[in-house]
């Protein structure tokens, strides 16, 4: 039930989190997306709280999808602990390279 829930809120905040991308990437000032403004704005801690939370509902809502679709087709319990394994281990990479990315 929790996993449920968790992939409906990861849900809300993607597209609440694309709603303001869009909006500051695409239709703000062009002078929002030079280096410059970027690098200011990753500056913020607010930004980077955004990013972060923006970055965790990604990786949540998507590696739990792959995961809701994984447990449809393989009934094999050994390679559904591999495959566990091999999303959780991925999650976690792309989550720590994600944190080096907007921390530095």
């Amino acid at each position: 039930m929790i996993m449920w829930f968790l992939q409906r809120i990861t849900g809300l905040i993607l597209l609440i989190g694309l709603i303001i991308h869009f909006y500051l990437m695409h239709y703000s000032n062009p002078d929002n997306i030079s280096f410059e403004s970027v690098i200011s704005r990753l500056s913020s801690p607010f930004w980077k709280t955004f990013d972060t939370l923006f970055l965790l509902s990604v990786i949540y809502h998507g590696f739990n999808g792959i995961w809701g679709i994984i447990i449809e087709y393989v009934t094999n319990t050994r390679k559904l602990r591999i495959m566990k394994f091999s999303l959780y281990t991925i999650a976690v990479l792309l989550f720590i390279q994600g944190i080096i990315i907007i921390l530095y």
